[in-house]
């Protein structure tokens, strides 16, 4: 017979698995300093239209992570980057890199704030690289921001999760997403393309 204080210590054992498992399930957060399971973060190979990744998208969740901002390391001041506008490819912003500059180097440009110790946002970053390719003809430009390298701005634009993927037109944020979804994302620039046109 199985007496009432095994159960009551089967169930703790139980607690303390369950919540050592749930950054593994919602990605991870930055107190635990460490990256979640590796992640296949190659695109597949297909069409870049817009409706196969859509169609890619299906699967995936939304997920989002906090960002303990006072971990974060400083930045360096650099006003004389040169951005390019549209080109079919995610640019990495550097340290220092003026952000006006990154939000005006052209019509529509879409900002992914990211870590690499985030799982979610490892996994957006395929279908990003994908949409600016699909969206490349369109004059959209994509940027993505590491919150560890950009600790400053991180503070200014109130971002306190990742990823984080903002929307810009003529320099003005329009719109935003929050959490690993790239469906929602792709139908926002949608939106947003239709609106200037």
């Amino acid at each position: 017979m199985i007496r009432k204080d095994n159960i009551c210590f089967l169930t703790g054992i139980l607690c303390f698995i369950l919540a050592a498992a749930l950054p593994l399930w919602i990605g991870c957060s930055k107190s635990d300093n460490k990256p979640a399971e590796p992640e296949n973060t190659a695109a597949p190979e297909t069409n870049d239209t817009p409706s196969v990744i859509e169609a890619d998208i299906e699967e995936t969740g939304n997920a989002e992570v906090n960002v303990d901002e006072n971990t974060l390391p400083a930045e360096g001041a650099n006003a004389d980057v040169e951005l390019p506008g549209a080109d079919g490819k995610v640019k990495v912003v550097e340290p220092g890199t003026p952000f006006d500059k990154v939000t005006s180097s052209a019509k529509v440009v879409v900002v992914d704030f990211n870590a690499t110790w985030c799982g979610p946002c490892r996994s957006l970053g395929p279908y990003l690289e994908r949409m600016a390719e699909s969206y490349n003809s369109d004059g959209v430009s994509f940027f993505s921001v590491d919150v560890d390298q950009h600790r400053k701005l991180a503070e200014e634009l109130d971002i306190p999760s990742i990823p984080d993927v903002r929307i810009y037109l003529d320099g003005n944020q329009v719109d935003k997403v929050v959490g690993n979804n790239p469906l929602e994302v792709m139908n926002k620039i949608e939106t947003v393309i239709q609106t200037e046109k």
